[in-house]
């Protein structure tokens, strides 16, 4: 029985050391920068160092930018309070003023039939339009 397990001991080991043996040629090969594995890592290390260049360009970048923005966010800020004042002012001086109306008595020798009790308050002057006279006038009636 003693024999048996000196034989599965040392079978054991042969196996071991061909597995150990297979390991060590994968990771030569792994290692050689002219098989295809080697290259692609030696490809990804280059990649991963020019993409780590150009992100600390677009860092840099980012910050002008942010802080060039900041300052025209600023500028709109300061013109948009200036046309509100201007906006208020403008309101302000807009207000409507009352307008006085003279009344002029008409000149008709003959008056119409219907208009008989409201000479004086045809002709209306003031500074409105010609179609608001006609209003005014009609509203006097």
């Amino acid at each position: 029985m003693a024999v048996m397990l000196d034989l599965i001991i040392g079978l054991g080991a042969i196996c071991a050391a061909a597995y150990c043996m297979a390991l060590s040629r994968r990771l030569r090969a792994l290692t050689r920068l002219d098989g295809d594995v080697g290259k692609a890592i030696a490809v990804l290390s280059s990649q991963v160092d020019t993409l780590t260049h150009v992100l600390r360009e677009a860092e840099a970048s980012s910050g002008q930018a942010g802080s060039a923005l900041r300052e025209q966010i600023a500028r709109a800020d300061a013109a948009a309070r200036k046309l509100e004042l201007l906006m208020a002012a403008g309101q302000a001086s807009a207000e409507p003023t009352p307008h006085f109306s003279a009344v002029a008595p008409r000149c008709d020798p003959e008056p119409d039939s219907d208009d008989a009790g409201s000479a004086p308050f045809d002709r209306v002057v003031s500074r409105a339009g010609p179609q608001q006279h006609r209003e005014t006038a009609g509203a006097l009636r």
